[in-house]
């Protein structure tokens, strides 16, 4: 009973832990994406702090974050982007959420923040620092030994080894029985600080990562060109007494390519001896879980109180551990043999052209092994047929088939695209029988009738699959040439352009009677000039004429200096008459002698008869003026003034 009540009391504890986490972040996990690495700024230190890194029983306060507001995150995922861990938070030199994103070897990711250095990092590297991202906080431990779990990576890497450039960061703890700060992030087994300069390429390279495989999950998904494999922290403290530690990274020397510190979600916790998560390929197993602390009591999810306990079966089992000031868990999982795999149902592919992606999504195994004999996590497969894929992950091994099969697309042509010459009455009709028929119209019957130009398309399908074509019907109609009048007069200091307005030679052929073959001519004497215009693709010919006169020497402007409107039929009239018609002005005014406007016309054709108001003027002398635009007239002669005469 006593047990039951222990394993109700610390299921109650774990459920109050988590859930302030899961309220503030639920809406990342609407946004999950299947295998997408997720990063995420704009939480608090506090949150970040006591909800994400700091484990079961380990005390805190006074957390503070000096640094740009954007190089501190939150990340997930981390395991489908084979980084190494699955959560946790990230400190950067630059923009923390820019750690996702495919690595671009060529292009070293740079973002220059203009922030202050760490003069605690400066005595690392021996030179100014700037865009320092700092987290602190005070903590107290339960136990003698504390640890987290960390990785180091950059876009640094592998250039700037040994260059002096080197982008440095470090976990520096101070309280009791610690002389000063202790940086505690070191090469395992070593007193060697991790930097660039001391795990790479050329040493320590047993905790050192290239991130070049283009096909990886790890090139795609996280931005830089190398990193530590999971590094662990190790702090040795005095319980029950309050530290301070400070976790910080910065540029050195320059502002130039980016650094980035993953550290573990819940990582910040005591140790024990309960080991990590693990698998079975079957249920037949024994395994023995020890708590690790045998001077404290302790109690297991199972309601033993020993230090070492068996399992047999799968699951999660946890441990509290009692001290002096308080008390803490630490939980385990072990999981079944693999999981079902699943490729997809069985799959019918429409005609050529398979290109379907197979995989196992938002899962990761040890090794991957293909029917095809590829050994990535995913294949394109390009035929029909069987395809299997075999998995290993701890040793344990799954297996999945799909099958995809090709069904033939209906193929037929509605024929070549066609041009009708004249009127337009087309029917078109595919090569082959279907059961089913769809024109773009929505009409189903085997043949379309067309009766105006333009594109048709067909859709043939046998249940599953559809066919499609389409034609494009053009209709060319009775050829229509018109160059103009049937006459145009012109003066000497014009020039004619006649035209056929076709500017296309390569569907129509033009010859004039001048020798020319282009749409339109320029002529600049007399005479009489045709054209004739044949279209190329359909058998129309279109002929048109034009007689062109050229005026010279008098123009015959004529004004004359009387006339007698008296009903005989007689001079019955007065007008100008000019020899030609394409006038640009014209005016003509007519005034008594003591200035009063008696007429006034802007038609060339029109004559006064005499009148005003319907009544005859009297016979005498009136005065007229005249306004005539041509390109024919010189401008002296343009303006005219005179006299007329009107006698009964």
């Amino acid at each position: 009973m006593l047990n039951s009540l222990f394993q109700l009391l610390y299921q109650f504890k774990s459920f109050l832990i988590t859930s302030v986490l899961t309220l503030l972040l639920i809406f990342i996990s609407f946004h999950k994406t299947k295998a997408q690495f997720i990063v995420f700024d704009g939480l608090t230190a506090k949150v970040l702090v006591q909800n994400v890194l700091i484990g079961d029983g380990v005390e805190s306060r006074n957390i503070k974050y000096t640094g740009h507001n954007r190089s501190i995150a939150l990340f997930e995922n981390g395991d489908n982007a084979d980084l190494g861990l699955d959560k946790g938070i990230i400190l950067s030199t630059g923009i923390a959420t820019e750690a996702k994103g495919k690595n671009t070897p060529s292009v070293d990711n740079s973002t220059e923040l203009f922030w202050p250095g760490d003069t605690t990092l400066e005595r690392i590297a021996n030179k100014q620092t700037k865009d320092a991202a700092i987290l602190e906080f005070e903590f107290k431990p339960q136990t003698e030994e504390l640890e987290f779990t960390y990785i180091f990576s950059s876009e640094e890497y592998i250039r700037f080894v040994d260059a002096g450039f080197n982008d440095v960061f470090g976990f520096f703890i101070s309280g009791p029985g610690i002389v000063g700060e202790e940086n505690v992030a070191k090469i395992p087994g070593s007193n060697v600080e991790v930097t660039i300069d001391n795990v790479n390429h050329k040493r320590n390279t047993e905790y050192f990562i290239m991130n070049e495989d283009e096909e990886s999950e790890k090139f795609n998904a996280l931005q830089h060109n190398a990193q530590t494999v999971v590094l662990k922290a190790n702090l040795t403290l005095q319980p029950c007494k309050w530290y301070k530690i400070k976790l910080a990274i910065t540029d050195v020397g320059d502002m130039l390519r980016d650094s980035w510190v993953f550290i573990g979600a819940k990582s910040f916790k005591h140790k024990t001896a309960i080991g990590s998560d693990t698998s079975y390929c079957s249920g037949d197993f024994v395994q023995t879980l020890s708590a690790g602390h045998p001077t404290r009591e302790v109690l297991w999810s199972t309601g033993e109180r020993t230090q070492d306990i068996q399992v047999t079966g799968p699951g999660q089992y946890w441990v509290e551990v009692t001290t002096d000031c308080g008390s803490f868990v630490d939980e385990v999982n072990i999981y079944p043999e693999i999981k079902p795999l699943d490729l997809g149902e069985d799959t019918l592919v429409c005609g050529v052209g398979l290109n379907k992606k197979l995989e196992i999504s938002n899962r990761v195994f040890d090794s991957y092994k293909w029917s095809t004999g590829d050994t990535a996590p995913s294949i394109n497969a390009t035929e029909p047929g069987e395809y299997w894929i075999e998995v290993t992950r701890d040793g344990c091994k799954a297996r999945d088939t799909i099958d995809l099969k090709e069904l033939e697309t209906p193929k037929f042509s509605l024929g070549a695209d066609t041009t009708i010459c004249g009127p337009l009455d087309f029917v078109v009709t595919p090569d082959i029988d279907g059961p089913e028929y769809t024109w773009n119209d929505g009409s189903k019957s085997k043949s379309l009738r067309i009766i105006s130009p333009g594109s048709y398309w067909l859709k043939i399908s046998n249940d599953l699959c559809v066919g499609v074509d389409s034609i494009n019907v053009n209709n060319r109609e009775e050829l229509n040439v018109d160059i103009g009048p049937p006459e145009v007069t012109f003066c000497s200091e014009q020039d004619i352009r006649l035209t056929t307005q076709i500017n296309d030679t390569t569907n129509y052929s033009i010859e004039w009677n001048t020798g020319d073959r282009v749409g339109a001519i320029t002529v600049s004497e007399s005479g009489n000039y045709f054209v004739i215009v044949r279209d190329k693709v359909c058998d129309f010919v279109a002929r048109d004429e034009v007689n062109v006169i050229l005026l010279e020497g008098d123009l015959e402007y004529y004004v004359p200096t009387a006339f007698s409107p008296n009903q005989d039929n007689l001079n019955e009239t007065f007008s100008v008459t000019f020899g030609l018609s394409n006038v640009d002005e014209y005016r003509l005014n007519v005034y008594t002698l003591w200035g009063e406007l008696v007429y006034e016309t802007t038609d060339l054709n029109a004559v006064w008869d005499g009148k005003v108001n319907g009544e005859y003027v009297r016979q005498g002398t009136y005065v007229w003026y005249s306004v005539l635009k041509t390109p024919c007239l010189p401008d002296k002669e343009r303006y005219q003034k005179g006299t007329v005469t009107i006698m009964r």
